[in-house]
């Protein structure tokens, strides 16, 4: 039977959840900026841009966050770990590109040690995502073989229907039907309800042919990668835009007694992030460390497990500031492969 939320029917659906334990997050737009913040009724939601300037990413895997608090003490060091609070959340209009990053994401973070703070919160949170039925030149979803209506990382995939009502639900995981059993009752049945199609993505290069030209060793010193990254500048606006970038650093905050750890984002662009103590510094050129971004995220991170660390969002050429970005890079390699 298909069910259709209604787009009136939304503040008393928040409402419902607020009143069964979840918070309730959305995309919002503050100073033409948009970004998933908590919301306690529906005129706060920003659904109608084509995608938040912020990723749902901050959500699962914050910027900067305490690990620990210590105290050195004469005879012994007292550690005091932090977690998250046990909070159930519904995040309620993310896009499939950033739903399907936290899904490409969840092998990083549980493959050899399991990050309790990404998956307490991926499992305490309900992934409810609108499909697109608009895209921008940047969009290249298809690029990477997802589509505008991938279910990969939601939990329930809302489909526009026609004339803007409204949405039929997909239920996709016991997360996201729990989470629609709160609302049952505002939930309308109509089989004759039609949604609107999803946007068109054009394919925006050969990613067969990119990741077979990448795992080539002969092409990692090419002079292909100066050319390419000769204007990028190193400010990490990529990287910290990305839904699926998840480098990090540690940096303990206090004196020589007491202080606090605190994981920060670090970004793979920064010239100091791959520098040794000794001085030497690996990736000592913007183009070596812009190979190894994409290297990652079509090589290495595929090859280890079998998922392209991208979900074609488009915000890396998107926000650049100097006009460039991976769909650049990939449409090149893609003419060099061929």
């Amino acid at each position: 039977m298909t069910k259709i939320l209604l787009r009136d029917k939304l503040d008393d659906c928040i409402a419902r959840w607020h009143a069964a334990g979840y918070d309730v997050i959305g995309p919002q737009k503050n100073n033409n900026i948009a970004r998933f913040a908590p919301v306690t009724k529906a005129s706060e939601l920003d659904l109608e841009s084509i995608l938040p300037e912020r990723t749902v990413k901050d959500l699962f895997f914050p910027q900067t966050e305490p690990m620990l608090r210590y105290q050195i003490g004469k005879q012994k060091i007292d550690t005091e770990e932090y977690l998250p609070p046990r909070r159930k959340r519904v995040v309620f209009g993310s896009r499939p590109c950033d739903a399907s990053a936290m899904a490409i994401d969840d092998p990083l973070f549980g493959w050899d040690y399991k990050d309790a703070y990404w998956f307490q919160r991926r499992d305490e949170t309900v992934m409810i995502t609108i499909a697109c039925t608009a895209a921008d030149d940047f969009c290249m979803c298809t690029s990477l073989k997802l589509s505008p209506d991938s279910p990969l990382g939601s939990d329930v995939m809302l489909r526009p229907l026609t004339g803007g009502v409204g949405w039929h639900a997909e239920l996709l995981s016991e997360r996201g039907r729990e989470a629609f059993e709160r609302i049952e009752a505002l939930l309308d049945d109509d089989a004759n309800a039609q949604p609107e199609p999803i946007a068109d993505v054009p394919v925006k290069f050969d990613l067969d042919a990119c990741r077979e030209w990448l795992a080539n060793p002969e092409n990692f010193e090419s002079h292909f990668w100066k050319e390419i990254s000769m204007r990028c500048i190193g400010c990490g606006t990529c990287t910290f835009l990305c839904p699926t970038c998840h480098c990090f650093d540690f940096q303990d905050e206090g004196d020589t007694y007491s202080g606090i750890r605190r994981k920060n984002w670090d970004s793979c662009s920064f010239a100091l992030f791959t520098m040794h103590t000794s001085g030497h510094n690996p990736r000592s050129t913007q183009s070596a460390r812009w190979r190894q971004r994409i290297m990652h995220k079509f090589n290495y991170f595929p090859g280890k497990f079998n998922l392209n660390s991208c979900s074609g969002c488009g915000r890396c050429s998107r926000q650049c500031p100097v006009d460039m970005g991976i769909t650049e890079t990939l449409q090149e390699i893609t003419k060099v492969a061929k």
